[in-house]
């Protein structure tokens, strides 16, 4: 599994890094060889970079399906289920700060009363 996502980290790195430049030497070199036509030059670096664009997108959409695949079998938590738990925490803490606060009154009524009462 590892493998697999260095050596697709690894391609799309390359993929990230090609540059127009790179490519126009590379059509450059095709026009020398006689596999371009020189007329062509414009419209093949234009196809290039685009299929390029085409297989990063095709190439993040596979990983990110396979890592999400991953954590699901290894039961990780998503963001989802962080943020939710998130949520929940933060309103059991506002219950207990309400609680804690009625507690505080009734101690100080009960008090109250102790200290109003029958003098013997």
């Amino acid at each position: 599994m590892f493998d697999f996502l260095k050596k697709t980290y690894l391609f799309g790195l390359g993929l990230a890094t090609l540059t127009r430049d790179t490519v126009e030497e590379a059509v450059d070199d095709l026009i020398k060889r006689g596999e371009v036509a020189e007329k062509d030059r414009s419209q093949v670096v234009e196809d290039f970079l685009t299929r390029a664009n085409e297989e990063k997108d095709k190439l993040y959409k596979t990983v990110n399906d396979f890592v999400k695949k991953a954590i699901h079998e290894m039961g990780l938590p998503t963001e989802d289920d962080h943020l939710a738990l998130k949520k929940r925490v933060d309103l059991l803490e506002n219950e207990h700060v309400t609680l804690k606060k009625r507690i505080d009154i009734l101690e100080n009524e009960l008090r109250a009363k102790k200290d109003d009462g029958p003098a013997v």
